[in-house]
């Protein structure tokens, strides 16, 4: 007698399956689509931390939203694939996802194509947004470790600005305007993300993040408040540091202390980044910078790593 096995298809990696099972979204699927599109990508191993159950069944959870156009794997992670060999997913979120979340009451902008705008992202723009996604990911589940301490998200923080920052384009562009060589111009830099940390006390802790690569320049040799000079780790700092000084952080977040935290590539780039500091502040330096490497970052997390501020300090974020 002959045995007849039948088997499953096997599915790519990158195409839907063209009859998926039957499908009704849970809380979990909402939950997993929320922290999609308040990060704009996730990798599966981000959304498993994040959900904090089973890995297998939010890998499953996963596969099924892929399949019925909630969430989009985007093309251009393949160039990591092929570079660095196997590594979880990363998701987007898709145009159904979109509409779910906006019929759930959340702020998605229902202009735009998700779906197209997933296509159209590169692989340099993922990858830095994974890299904003792992500090802020991070961050959440550290808050939810030590319990004393609330992570405020980005938009929780823009709810409690000034109604000139809520509505407007880029509500995170932090500008200066600033007298060189003779002309008076406006110098602006947009940060990767802004967050809160709220204490038991009712007090709180405010930083604009920085996501450092390694591939902007630390100085320029162009004259200052030249296009290429503003592509430049210079150019950035004192940026920040003219904003700062100018109050910018209570006009356009309403808060009257902020930090920028500075997460880069290497314990070498932030002691030019700290030359750099002292240039800009005559050699006094200043705690408004806090600066860390990614090694000493992944040795712990956001809030118990020991960052260096700009007078060369050690700090935590909770200090």
């Amino acid at each position: 007698m002959e045995l007849v096995i039948a088997t499953r298809p096997r599915v790519k990696r990158f195409h839907r399956a063209e009859t998926p099972a039957p499908f009704q979204l849970t809380d979990r699927d909402l939950r997993l689509l929320a922290h999609v599109a308040r990060h704009r990508f996730l990798s599966s191993a981000h959304l498993c931390a994040l959900d904090g159950g089973s890995p297998q069944n939010v890998l499953r959870c996963l596969r099924a939203l892929f399949d019925h156009e909630y969430l989009d794997r985007p093309a251009a992670q393949k160039v990591s694939l092929s570079e660095q060999g196997p590594r979880p997913f990363v998701y987007g979120l898709g145009k159904k996802g979109a509409r779910a979340l906006r019929e759930l009451g959340h702020r998605i902008d229902d202009a735009l194509d998700w779906t197209e705008k997933n296509k159209r992202a590169g692989a340099i723009f993922i990858e830095h947004t994974l890299e904003v996604a792992d500090f802020m990911t991070g961050v959440e589940l550290a808050c939810r470790t030590r319990g004393d301490v609330e992570l405020m998200r980005e938009h929780e923080v823009l709810a409690l600005a000034p109604e000139a920052t809520r509505t407007a384009r880029e509500p995170l562009r932090w500008k200066v305007d600033k007298t060189m060589m003779g002309r008076r111009e406006t110098f602006s830099v947009v940060p990767d993300g802004l967050f809160g940390l709220l204490f038991s006390d009712e007090t709180a802790a405010y930083f604009v993040l920085e996501v450092d690569r390694g591939t902007i320049p630390l100085v320029r040799t162009d004259v200052a408040g030249t296009p290429a000079w503003r592509k430049s780790i210079t150019y950035k700092l004192a940026t920040y540091w003219e904003g700062w000084k100018a109050g910018q952080h209570a006009k356009q977040f309403g808060v009257k202390q902020v930090r920028m935290a500075m997460v880069t590539s290497s314990a070498e780039r932030v002691e030019n980044m700290l030359a750099i500091v002292d240039e800009l502040t005559e050699g006094r330096g200043s705690n408004f910078f806090l600066f860390i490497d990614r090694e000493a970052l992944r040795a712990s997390n956001p809030i118990d790593a020991k960052w260096t501020t700009g007078k060369r300090e050690t700090i935590r974020l909770t200090d």
